[in-house]
């Protein structure tokens, strides 16, 4: 008798990485695969309580990172490169980072904090509990599960299901037992592909049906992307080679400006990643829209932060202004937002004919949903995650479950990351004009290709929590970040995985506690220059140091 070996998340992780090395369609030049030496150390057994290899994955795609740091070192101060280990139980804490993060020992919700941190829910879509469950899987009429959604303004989407968005009574509610039977009644009046049309056609919020993968391979917009890699690169024009700018330190970019035009997580995690390699990143917002508090103190690592309007004139000459110096900008926007505010891809190349354009999106950029706005839930239940967890968690009739963490919102953005830096060293080495377009579900379908856990590892890590369509986030984190703790502690406690930050802009001493960058380099600086600070506490310019 045959005994199946026991799985071993590095020895998988190096496979997988083997494969990434191996894609033609990644265009990785040939001395970033050169200085591709990465080994993969860590636990045999993941202890994210999913049956994806999402710890896999990720430090798959930080290797390929460190890969590029590498090889524009080498390029850029004449390093050779060294050996790099990428510890895959660091790289899985990457995937939700912005929920273990703290200030001064507290979550950046925790009341405590109220008065030291800014408050961006300018709908009010996350203070009322009424609001907050907008964002949730509920069944149709027809027997399907449809994932509504809020967004940061959840009013359309609940005017669309008949509910009062201003209910003066609905508003005191706190129990998600009284809520949920309330949104489960108004969503099952619809079915699913009528309840999809309004939502996304008539009134451009997001929301889709919960297709299994099977289901999305055969929809014309599954179709447009199956085959898409994790980010598409490509050259929009030939130009001259751009030399690298004048080093200050020894980061793989330092002297690079990077635009970054975002908001929540995975394109803002583009541009921390680039902070992290020693970019200079200028995180652009408006006051006009709501934004995500509780994510800053992660995503806003590194960067300055400074509030324009861009529906006005002022606004506008004064972004044109910082593209003129720019090397690259990242548009994370919904889908056409910041081509109609002027500045899209020709419109800023217009002003600077060199900078790379970087887009993140939900549904990819081929096909007919690609003008789609979509968020990290939105795609896996779009792809098929969603469907296949309820399937591994042994529930039937199609009852899907969004797989806890924002995995793809991360995984994304590191592969909009890899994505840039290949752009970057293209464009230093060989010349060009080039676009990075990175998407959700580019990275939800490479995870479905990669397969589930066997059986054996699944029984071994699947959650205590008896998880149902109807726990969204905000629900299933708070119960499942304990269980993660206590199975390993260690992973919580390891210096080697985090860092704290001075913050001042949240408070005179106070410090912010985080993952720490997963690349590290010998020889080669990897780390942020200063730490997070809150929306609009710098100036619309460049920074002279």
């Amino acid at each position: 008798m045959v005994t199946e070996p026991e799985y071993d998340v590095p020895t998988a992780a190096a496979g997988i990485f083997a494969d990434l090395l191996a894609d033609e369609r990644l265009c990785l030049p040939p001395a970033v695969v050169e200085a591709a030496n990465v080994e993969f150390e860590g636990s045999s057994l993941p202890y994210l309580c999913v049956p994806f290899k999402f710890t896999e994955a990720i430090s798959t795609i930080k290797g390929l990172e460190a890969a590029f740091a590498s090889a524009i070192a080498a390029s850029r101060f004449g390093t050779t490169p060294k050996q790099v280990i990428i510890n895959t139980d660091h790289a899985a804490l990457f995937v939700f980072s912005g929920f273990t993060t703290t200030i001064n020992g507290m979550v950046a919700l925790d009341p405590r904090l109220s008065a030291k941190v800014d408050n961006w829910d300018f709908a009010g879509a996350l203070k009322y509990r009424w609001r907050a469950f907008t964002t949730n899987i509920y069944r149709t009429r027809d027997g399907r599960f449809f994932h509504l959604h809020g967004s940061l303004n959840t009013r359309a989407s609940m005017t669309m299901v008949g509910l009062d968005h201003d209910d003066p009574e609905r508003l005191k509610l706190t129990d998600r037992n009284e809520i949920v039977p309330i949104y489960q009644a108004a969503v099952e009046k619809w079915d699913a592909v009528e309840i999809d049309r309004v939502a996304n056609d008539e009134l451009k919020q997001a929301g889709t049906i919960c297709y299994s993968f099977d289901e999305f391979k055969a929809l014309p917009a599954g179709q447009a992307i199956i085959n898409a890699p994790v980010y598409e690169l490509s050259k929009a024009a030939e130009a001259q080679a751009v030399p690298w700018p004048e080093a200050n330190e020894n980061k793989p970019l330092s002297g690079i400006k990077v635009l970054d035009l975002t908001r929540v997580i995975a394109s803002p995690a583009i541009g921390k990643g680039l902070a992290e390699h020693g970019a200079t990143v200028l995180r652009i917002v408006t006051d006009k829209l709501p934004d995500m508090s509780v994510l800053l103190p992660d995503l806003n690592q590194g960067k300055h932060v400074a509030i324009l309007d861009l529906k006005s004139e002022t606004g506008k000459a004064k972004l044109r202004e910082l593209v003129k110096d720019a090397d690259v900008v990242i548009d994370g926007y919904r889908p056409g937002a910041i081509e109609r505010l002027g500045f899209g891809r020709d419109a800023v190349r217009e002003i600077n004919p060199n900078i790379i354009y970087v887009r993140e999106n939900c549904y990819g950029f081929h096909g007919p949903w690609s003008h789609r706005s979509g968020w990290q839930q939105i795609a896996d239940c779009f792809v098929g995650l969603s469907h296949a967890f309820g399937e591994k968690l042994g529930l039937s009739d199609g009852e899907s479950v969004v797989p806890i963490f924002p995995n793809s919102d991360y995984g994304a953005g590191a592969s909009g990351l890899v994505g840039t830096l290949n752009a970057l060293y293209r464009r230093a080495t060989e010349g060009g004009v080039w676009n990075v377009d990175a998407a959700l579900s580019y990275y939800d379908v490479w995870l479905m290709k990669l397969g589930c856990y066997p059986d054996a590892v699944w029984d071994k890590i699947r959650p205590a929590a008896k998880l149902r369509h109807d726990w969204e986030m905000g629900t299933m984190l708070p119960l499942i970040i304990p269980e993660l703790y206590a199975r390993r502690p260690d992973v919580f406690v390891n210096p080697k995985f985090w860092h704290e930050l001075p913050a001042p802009s949240y408070g005179e001493g106070a410090v912010v506690r985080t993952v720490r960058p997963i690349v590290k380099l010998e020889g080669v600086t990897i780390g942020v220059g200063r730490g997070p600070v809150q929306n609009g506490y710098d100036a619309a310019e460049w920074p002279t140091k």
